[in-house]
């Protein structure tokens, strides 16, 4: 995460937490603590990011510590795969039970996101490639890999937007 993205996520949780000690003083005392989640956070994407703090203003009385942060960063991140997991396994019992790419497509619910990444691959035909000894092979990486895109792309938190906001931040009642 890059600094800017962590004073955003402070913005947020300034917001849910707005007597909490560690908010009191302003830009000045936040300044070396945002530098610090940053350093801590460098492999954190911003999106998991903000999913986690939602999850934390859900969840928590108080502000939460780079530790208890993190594990809800691996909470959503365990979260994402066991939906994947799950839309899979869906897909493959119904291959299971003979069904054609075709078939499958077609049971699976129309504007869900299983349906869309096998829309965002090419479509049913695509779900499979033939090799060369005249068998298929499921074409799985490619359509998790569209299956995570399109979860990205929905929102965070709600009337947010998915990158960092550019401009001035307003935190503590002091301009950034």
């Amino acid at each position: 995460m890059t600094k800017k993205e962590m004073t955003e996520l402070f913005s947020v949780m300034l917001l849910a937490w707005p007597n909490a000690e560690m908010f009191k003083g302003g830009i000045q005392k936040l300044g070396p603590t945002i530098e610090l989640w940053t350093a801590c956070t460098t492999d954190v994407d911003f999106w998991t990011a903000q999913r986690a703090v939602l999850k934390l203003c859900k969840e928590c009385k108080f502000p939460p510590t780079i530790a208890e942060f993190r594990e809800k960063v691996e909470s959503v991140e365990s979260d994402i795969r066991t939906e994947i997991s799950h839309a899979w396994q869906i897909i493959r019992m119904e291959a299971q039970l003979g069904r054609t790419n075709e078939e499958i497509y077609d049971a699976l619910q129309p504007g869900g996101l299983a349906r869309m990444a096998i829309d965002a691959i090419g479509g049913p035909s695509a779900m499979t490639r033939q090799l060369g000894s005249g068998e298929s092979m499921w074409n799985y990486y490619e359509w998790e890999n569209a299956y995570k895109q399109l979860i990205r792309r929905q929102p965070a938190i709600e009337g947010s937007r998915n990158a960092a906001i550019g401009g001035p931040k307003q935190i503590g009642g002091m301009q950034k």
